[in-house]
């Protein structure tokens, strides 16, 4: 058939395998199952695509139709209990606030173009006391955050309870989603690290990428890049992405560490590394002849 993902395919580059539902396009590469498509098709999320046609099908069968919604966690963050930090905080009297903006400012976490309203708040008191509340924004509502010790509290990080708010593995740090290209990284401040220097990210809060996480990810239809740490943890979390994504018949990735002279994304921007040519320099993709590769040079 002609590819739905080029304009005038008049040799017809395009295949679908009516039985099992998988399909290739042999002029761009890509390739899914019958849901990937009809997620393209509708223009929906790879979730709600497979929640329709359940649907679909058992109203096609004359059968009751299941309960199917997810539960949708609404996250109540009340920003008027919290204090602000941004670029202007410097000039603040408070020593906490103080505290905050050193450690942000520190890392290069401020965007110094412009400044923003609110990119992070500091927490006075109750359970995230003493954190740094890192929100995630869209639209400008936030539907998640990060609360960082300033202290040497663990752990270092802590998430909001379950009861108010969506689990960690089911959400991703805000990126663009019509960019051509995504770093997926592990933490919240390599992505913020690699947005400030115009790189669209984002990041899983971990090593591992979760089912949900993937399932949103299969929906960006640019080019993913795993941008995971260069250690065993990130390794293994490249596994088992490569793992998932077969099973969901997602097109290939290219993986990009941070240079190894650094532990980290974040780490990397405070001493001004050029990340984006970095990336554009080293991106490789993650497949057989990589792995093959890899297994030599690592024995």
């Amino acid at each position: 058939m002609e590819s739905l993902f080029s304009e005038q395919d008049w040799k017809r580059h395009m295949s679908v395998n009516i039985d099992s539902g998988l399909w290739q396009c042999f002029k761009t590469g890509r390739s899914g199952n019958f849901i990937s498509l009809y997620a393209h098709i509708e223009n929906l999320p790879y979730f709600q695509a497979q929640r329709n046609l359940i649907i679909r099908n058992f109203e096609f069968l004359g059968e009751e139709v299941p309960e199917l919604d997810r539960p949708e966690q609404q996250l109540e963050l009340d920003t008027s209990q919290l204090q602000p930090i941004t670029l202007s905080s410097a000039y603040s009297e408070d020593k906490n606030i103080l505290a905050a903006w050193s450690f942000l400012f520190g890392r290069k976490l401020f965007n110094e173009k412009y400044e923003e309203e609110a990119p992070f708040y500091l927490c006075m008191e109750g359970k995230f006391h003493n954190r740094i509340i890192i929100p995630f924004t869209k639209d400008g509502i936030v539907y998640y955050f990060q609360g960082r010790t300033l202290l040497d509290a663990r752990p270092k990080y802590l998430n909001p309870s379950v009861d108010i708010a969506p689990k960690p593995s089911d959400i991703l740090y805000p990126y663009d989603e019509d960019a051509e290209l995504l770093v997926i990284c592990e933490g919240v401040f390599d992505a913020r690290s690699l947005q400030l220097q115009g790189i669209n990210a984002t990041c899983t809060m971990g090593s591992y990428i979760s089912l949900r996480q993937a399932e949103i990810l299969s929906t960006f239809r640019g080019k993913r890049i795993l941008g995971f740490d260069n250690d065993s943890a990130g390794r293994r979390g490249i596994e088992k992405f490569d793992n998932l994504r077969k099973e969901m018949r997602m097109e290939n990735f290219d993986i990009c560490s941070p240079p190894s002279q650094f532990k980290d994304w974040n780490e990397a921007h405070i001493a001004n590394k050029n990340l984006l040519e970095w990336i554009n320099e080293n991106r490789i993709t993650y497949d057989f002849e990589y792995k093959i590769k890899y297994q030599l040079y690592s024995d």
